[in-house]
Protein backbone atom coordinates (compact mmCIF):
# COMPACT_ATOMS: atom_id res chain seq x y z
CA UNK A 1 0.00 0.00 0.00
CA UNK A 2 1.82 3.39 -0.70
CA UNK A 3 2.25 5.50 2.08
CA UNK A 4 2.86 9.82 1.79
CA UNK A 5 5.94 10.77 2.38
CA UNK A 6 6.83 14.10 3.08
CA UNK A 7 10.42 14.45 3.58
CA UNK A 8 11.50 17.94 5.29
CA UNK A 9 14.99 19.18 5.28
CA UNK A 10 16.94 21.42 7.99
CA UNK A 11 18.71 24.08 6.08
CA UNK A 12 22.56 24.66 6.79
CA UNK A 13 24.02 28.08 6.26
CA UNK A 14 27.37 27.56 4.40
CA UNK A 15 29.99 30.23 3.63
CA UNK A 16 31.89 30.27 0.34
CA UNK A 17 35.15 28.91 1.59
CA UNK A 18 36.41 32.45 3.46
CA UNK A 19 35.87 34.21 0.08
CA UNK A 20 35.45 37.68 -0.22
CA UNK A 21 31.51 38.60 -0.06
CA UNK A 22 32.21 40.55 -3.12
CA UNK A 23 33.33 37.66 -5.09
CA UNK A 24 30.46 36.14 -5.48
CA UNK A 25 29.93 36.42 -9.66
CA UNK A 26 30.62 32.53 -10.62
CA UNK A 27 28.70 33.16 -14.14
CA UNK A 28 32.07 35.08 -15.45
CA UNK A 29 33.94 33.13 -18.06
CA UNK A 30 37.22 32.66 -17.17
CA UNK A 31 38.42 31.63 -20.64
CA UNK A 32 38.09 34.64 -22.09
CA UNK A 33 41.91 35.77 -20.87
CA UNK A 34 42.67 35.89 -24.87
CA UNK A 35 39.95 39.01 -25.28
CA UNK A 36 41.59 40.83 -21.52
CA UNK A 37 44.85 40.70 -23.13
CA UNK A 38 44.40 42.20 -26.39
CA UNK A 39 42.38 45.08 -24.49
CA UNK A 40 45.15 46.00 -22.59
CA UNK A 41 47.51 45.38 -25.46
CA UNK A 42 45.71 47.45 -27.93
CA UNK A 43 46.72 50.81 -25.86
CA UNK A 44 49.76 52.65 -27.09
CA UNK A 45 52.14 51.46 -25.05
CA UNK A 46 54.52 54.87 -25.33
CA UNK A 47 51.81 56.37 -23.55
CA UNK A 48 51.20 53.89 -20.21
CA UNK A 49 54.19 53.48 -18.32
CA UNK A 50 55.43 49.71 -17.37
CA UNK A 51 53.81 47.72 -14.56
CA UNK A 52 55.76 46.29 -12.08
CA UNK A 53 55.00 42.61 -11.07
CA UNK A 54 53.30 44.07 -7.90
CA UNK A 55 51.40 46.68 -9.54
CA UNK A 56 49.29 43.99 -11.38
CA UNK A 57 49.09 41.65 -8.69
CA UNK A 58 47.31 44.96 -6.75
CA UNK A 59 45.19 45.47 -10.06
CA UNK A 60 44.12 42.17 -10.23
CA UNK A 61 43.30 42.26 -6.06
CA UNK A 62 40.88 44.96 -6.92
CA UNK A 63 39.20 43.31 -9.95
CA UNK A 64 38.76 40.42 -7.80
CA UNK A 65 37.59 42.66 -4.92
CA UNK A 66 34.63 43.47 -7.64
CA UNK A 67 33.95 40.46 -8.22
CA UNK A 68 35.79 41.16 -12.31
CA UNK A 69 37.16 37.49 -12.63
CA UNK A 70 38.13 37.52 -15.76
CA UNK A 71 40.17 40.74 -15.31
CA UNK A 72 41.69 39.84 -12.36
CA UNK A 73 42.66 36.65 -13.92
CA UNK A 74 44.31 38.13 -16.53
CA UNK A 75 46.33 41.08 -14.33
CA UNK A 76 47.40 37.96 -11.83
CA UNK A 77 48.82 36.29 -15.21
CA UNK A 78 50.63 39.43 -15.92
CA UNK A 79 52.64 39.36 -12.75
CA UNK A 80 53.24 36.00 -12.82
CA UNK A 81 54.86 36.45 -16.19
CA UNK A 82 57.38 39.21 -14.47
CA UNK A 83 57.79 36.80 -11.29
CA UNK A 84 57.23 33.13 -12.01
CA UNK A 85 57.92 32.14 -8.33
CA UNK A 86 55.80 34.58 -6.56
CA UNK A 87 53.79 32.03 -4.69
CA UNK A 88 51.23 34.54 -3.42
CA UNK A 89 49.87 35.25 -7.35
CA UNK A 90 49.89 31.70 -8.33
CA UNK A 91 47.61 31.32 -4.94
CA UNK A 92 45.43 33.83 -5.66
CA UNK A 93 45.06 32.58 -9.18
CA UNK A 94 43.53 29.15 -7.24
CA UNK A 95 41.26 31.14 -5.29
CA UNK A 96 39.89 33.26 -8.22
CA UNK A 97 39.12 29.48 -9.68
CA UNK A 98 37.17 28.70 -6.88
CA UNK A 99 35.11 31.04 -6.77
CA UNK A 100 34.61 30.65 -10.92
CA UNK A 101 33.90 27.04 -9.92
CA UNK A 102 36.83 25.98 -12.21
CA UNK A 103 37.93 23.15 -9.26
CA UNK A 104 40.29 21.27 -11.08
CA UNK A 105 42.20 24.34 -12.68
CA UNK A 106 42.27 25.67 -8.82
CA UNK A 107 43.65 22.66 -7.55
CA UNK A 108 46.61 22.53 -9.73
CA UNK A 109 47.49 26.33 -8.35
CA UNK A 110 47.19 25.51 -4.89
CA UNK A 111 49.45 22.46 -5.46
CA UNK A 112 52.11 24.15 -6.85
CA UNK A 113 51.83 26.15 -3.84
CA UNK A 114 51.99 23.34 -1.29
CA UNK A 115 54.94 21.83 -3.54
CA UNK A 116 56.93 25.10 -2.86
CA UNK A 117 55.85 25.71 0.54
CA UNK A 118 54.45 22.41 2.36
CA UNK A 119 52.82 24.22 5.17
CA UNK A 120 51.07 26.68 3.31
CA UNK A 121 47.53 26.00 5.55
CA UNK A 122 45.67 28.24 3.34
CA UNK A 123 46.67 26.42 -0.20
CA UNK A 124 44.88 23.21 1.50
CA UNK A 125 42.04 25.18 2.93
CA UNK A 126 41.69 25.96 -1.03
CA UNK A 127 42.41 22.31 -1.91
CA UNK A 128 39.33 21.27 0.67
CA UNK A 129 37.12 23.88 -1.27
CA UNK A 130 37.79 22.81 -4.86
CA UNK A 131 37.32 19.13 -3.73
CA UNK A 132 34.27 19.74 -1.54
CA UNK A 133 32.55 21.90 -4.63
CA UNK A 134 33.04 18.86 -6.77
CA UNK A 135 31.24 16.71 -3.72
CA UNK A 136 34.89 14.81 -2.88
CA UNK A 137 34.26 15.21 0.68
CA UNK A 138 36.66 12.62 1.69
CA UNK A 139 39.57 14.32 0.03
CA UNK A 140 37.99 17.70 1.12
CA UNK A 141 38.13 16.43 4.67
CA UNK A 142 41.66 15.52 4.59
CA UNK A 143 42.54 18.71 3.05
CA UNK A 144 41.02 20.55 5.58
CA UNK A 145 41.93 18.47 8.18
CA UNK A 146 45.69 19.45 7.10
CA UNK A 147 44.57 23.06 6.98
CA UNK A 148 43.57 23.00 10.73
CA UNK A 149 46.76 21.12 11.92
CA UNK A 150 49.03 23.80 10.38
CA UNK A 151 46.63 26.77 11.19
CA UNK A 152 44.43 26.42 13.87
CA UNK A 153 42.75 29.22 13.91
CA UNK A 154 40.97 28.83 10.84
CA UNK A 155 37.47 29.06 11.88
CA UNK A 156 35.82 28.71 8.97
CA UNK A 157 37.59 25.45 8.18
CA UNK A 158 36.41 24.07 11.62
CA UNK A 159 32.85 25.04 9.74
CA UNK A 160 33.25 23.24 6.44
CA UNK A 161 34.24 20.26 8.59
CA UNK A 162 31.15 20.37 10.28
CA UNK A 163 29.03 20.36 7.41
CA UNK A 164 30.59 17.32 5.43
CA UNK A 165 30.16 15.24 8.65
CA UNK A 166 26.83 16.92 8.74
CA UNK A 167 26.65 14.73 5.23
CA UNK A 168 28.15 11.90 6.29
CA UNK A 169 25.60 11.61 9.09
CA UNK A 170 28.17 12.06 11.70
CA UNK A 171 26.35 14.49 13.78
CA UNK A 172 28.33 14.60 16.95
CA UNK A 173 31.34 14.84 14.89
CA UNK A 174 29.72 17.60 13.18
CA UNK A 175 28.55 19.12 16.44
CA UNK A 176 32.04 19.26 17.88
CA UNK A 177 33.51 21.24 15.02
CA UNK A 178 31.12 23.60 15.02
CA UNK A 179 31.55 24.30 18.53
CA UNK A 180 35.22 24.50 17.64
CA UNK A 181 34.61 27.57 14.96
CA UNK A 182 32.18 28.82 17.81
CA UNK A 183 35.11 29.29 20.25
CA UNK A 184 37.14 30.68 18.13
CA UNK A 185 34.65 33.19 16.19
CA UNK A 186 31.55 33.64 19.20
CA UNK A 187 29.84 36.24 17.63
CA UNK A 188 29.21 34.36 14.06
CA UNK A 189 25.70 33.61 14.12
CA UNK A 190 25.33 31.30 10.68
CA UNK A 191 27.70 29.19 13.11
CA UNK A 192 24.73 28.39 15.69
CA UNK A 193 22.36 27.70 12.94
CA UNK A 194 24.51 24.89 11.45
CA UNK A 195 25.02 23.76 15.24
CA UNK A 196 21.30 23.46 15.81
CA UNK A 197 20.76 21.82 12.74
CA UNK A 198 23.57 19.17 13.42
CA UNK A 199 21.55 18.58 17.02
CA UNK A 200 18.20 18.47 15.32
CA UNK A 201 19.29 15.53 12.66
CA UNK A 202 20.98 14.01 15.89
CA UNK A 203 17.63 13.99 17.61
CA UNK A 204 18.31 16.26 20.43
CA UNK A 205 15.28 19.47 19.68
CA UNK A 206 16.21 20.98 23.03
CA UNK A 207 19.68 21.70 22.25
CA UNK A 208 18.82 22.47 18.55
CA UNK A 209 16.21 24.94 19.82
CA UNK A 210 19.00 26.68 22.11
CA UNK A 211 20.93 26.79 19.34
CA UNK A 212 18.96 28.20 16.51
CA UNK A 213 18.07 31.14 19.34
CA UNK A 214 21.43 31.79 20.25
CA UNK A 215 21.89 32.81 16.31
CA UNK A 216 18.66 34.87 16.31
CA UNK A 217 20.29 36.45 19.16
CA UNK A 218 23.47 36.90 17.46
CA UNK A 219 21.10 38.84 14.85
CA UNK A 220 21.92 36.01 12.37
CA UNK A 221 18.28 36.59 11.67
CA UNK A 222 17.88 34.76 8.37
CA UNK A 223 14.34 33.01 7.13
CA UNK A 224 16.15 29.96 7.28
CA UNK A 225 17.10 30.23 11.07
CA UNK A 226 13.10 30.93 11.94
CA UNK A 227 11.99 27.98 9.32
CA UNK A 228 14.75 25.53 11.58
CA UNK A 229 13.54 26.45 14.81
CA UNK A 230 10.27 26.12 13.42
CA UNK A 231 10.76 22.29 12.51
CA UNK A 232 12.68 22.08 15.96
CA UNK A 233 9.98 23.07 17.92
CA UNK A 234 7.64 21.06 15.94
CA UNK A 235 9.01 17.94 16.70
CA UNK A 236 8.87 18.73 20.42
CA UNK A 237 4.84 19.48 19.85
CA UNK A 238 5.03 22.88 20.17
CA UNK A 239 3.22 23.49 17.41
CA UNK A 240 1.83 27.38 18.44
CA UNK A 241 5.59 28.59 18.66
CA UNK A 242 6.64 26.73 15.57
CA UNK A 243 3.95 28.64 13.62
CA UNK A 244 5.09 31.62 14.95
CA UNK A 245 8.83 30.87 13.55
CA UNK A 246 7.80 30.04 10.58
CA UNK A 247 5.82 33.63 10.17
CA UNK A 248 8.68 35.27 11.00
CA UNK A 249 10.38 33.03 8.26
CA UNK A 250 8.33 34.13 5.49
CA UNK A 251 4.59 35.19 6.04
CA UNK A 252 1.24 34.08 6.67
CA UNK A 253 0.21 31.75 4.03
CA UNK A 254 4.08 30.41 3.89
CA UNK A 255 3.44 29.35 8.15
CA UNK A 256 0.57 27.61 7.73
CA UNK A 257 1.87 25.64 4.98
CA UNK A 258 4.73 24.67 6.54
CA UNK A 259 2.64 23.36 10.06
CA UNK A 260 0.20 21.84 7.30
CA UNK A 261 3.55 19.27 5.75
CA UNK A 262 4.53 19.10 9.37
CA UNK A 263 1.21 17.70 10.24
CA UNK A 264 0.84 15.61 6.62
CA UNK A 265 4.26 14.13 7.63
CA UNK A 266 2.71 13.35 11.18
CA UNK A 267 -0.68 11.52 9.80
CA UNK A 268 -2.49 14.63 11.25
CA UNK A 269 -4.57 15.11 8.17
CA UNK A 270 -7.49 17.21 10.10
CA UNK A 271 -5.41 19.73 11.47
CA UNK A 272 -2.65 19.53 7.75
CA UNK A 273 -6.21 20.08 5.87
CA UNK A 274 -7.07 22.93 8.22
CA UNK A 275 -3.47 24.76 7.77
CA UNK A 276 -3.68 24.07 3.93
CA UNK A 277 -7.12 25.78 3.80
CA UNK A 278 -5.97 29.02 6.00
CA UNK A 279 -3.27 29.07 3.49
CA UNK A 280 -4.80 28.99 0.37
CA UNK A 281 -7.71 31.57 2.40
CA UNK A 282 -5.04 34.02 3.08
CA UNK A 283 -3.37 33.88 -0.35
CA UNK A 284 -5.16 31.93 -3.07
CA UNK A 285 -2.96 33.46 -6.08
CA UNK A 286 0.56 32.87 -5.06
CA UNK A 287 0.17 29.32 -2.83
CA UNK A 288 -0.36 27.18 -5.46
CA UNK A 289 1.79 24.80 -2.91
CA UNK A 290 -0.23 24.53 0.17
CA UNK A 291 -3.27 23.78 -2.80
CA UNK A 292 -1.68 20.75 -4.12
CA UNK A 293 -0.68 19.92 -0.36
CA UNK A 294 -4.32 20.02 0.64
CA UNK A 295 -4.94 17.76 -2.75
CA UNK A 296 -2.72 14.99 -0.97
CA UNK A 297 -3.83 14.98 2.01
CA UNK A 298 -7.43 14.49 0.60
CA UNK A 299 -6.48 11.48 -1.38
CA UNK A 300 -4.20 9.52 0.68
CA UNK A 301 -6.77 10.06 3.22
CA UNK A 302 -7.76 6.43 3.29
CA UNK A 303 -4.34 5.56 2.83
CA UNK A 304 -3.03 6.23 6.65
CA UNK A 305 -3.32 4.44 9.71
Amino acid sequence: MKILRIRIFFLIATLTAGILSGCASQEQNLRTQGRYENFYESADKKTLPEMTSDEFEKSGDAFLSRGNLPRAFVQYDKSLQLKPNNIGVVYKKGLLFVIGGLNQDAIKEFQKVIKEESGHALAYKGMGQAFFQMKKYDEAEKNFQKAVELDPGLWKVYNSLGIIYDYKEKYHMAIHKYNKAISLKPDEGFLYNNLGVSWSLAGDYEKAINAFNTALETKYSKNKTYNNLGMALSKLGKYREALEAFRKGGNEAQAFNNLGCIYLEEGKLEKATACFEKAIAINPGFYLRASENLKKAGIDDEEWY
